[in-house]
């Protein structure tokens, strides 16, 4: 790749991905002839490939037993004006910020109250286990289960 090749970045699991993977280096519909069921996940991965917004910032903290944490910043914001959602295995961040009070004369203003929302795609089998609001940091513990389908089985032997 030339010096226009798209920067690195750190997905939203912490992989290092490029901005345009998805779209400029795989073809999915080369793969779909020969794979059953994998639409919603092609899907999945060309929607983290065009998600590229920096606000608000966010850590991803890889725990034990298939737990990971989710921080997100929100200084300034209150519990009532944060919404936090799950739905067809999208993560949803969102808060609407009342506007700023006009009797303030800012020398600076360096802390951005801007209403956002943002998303995250979990897997399958991830759901939410806990979300806390302390000190104007979100957390959101995700928690891994592997569906009862996919663990080992044993019909014959030992088990």
């Amino acid at each position: 790749m030339g010096c226009n090749a798209p920067l690195l970045r750190q997905d939203a699991f912490g992989v290092l991905c490029k901005r345009r993977l998805v779209k400029d280096m795989v073809q999915f519909n080369t793969y779909t002839p020969f794979s059953l069921g994998f639409d919603e996940t092609f899907s999945r991965l060309e929607s983290l490939a065009g998600a590229g917004t920096s606000y608000p910032p966010y850590n991803v903290i890889a725990g034990s037993d298939g737990r990971t944490t989710l921080e997100v910043a929100l200084a300034g914001f209150c519990r009532s004006d944060i919404e936090v959602t799950t739905e067809r295995n999208v993560l949803g961040v969102s808060a609407k910020k009342a506007p700023e009070d006009k009797e303030r004369n800012y020398a600076h203003k360096g802390i951005s109250y801007r209403t956002f929302s943002r998303n995250w795609q979990m897997g399958d089998d991830v759901e939410v286990e806990n979300v806390d609001f302390v000190d104007g940091l979100l957390s959101i513990t995700l928690k891994k289960e592997l569906p009862e389908k996919q663990k080992r089985k044993v019909w014959f032997g030992e088990s």
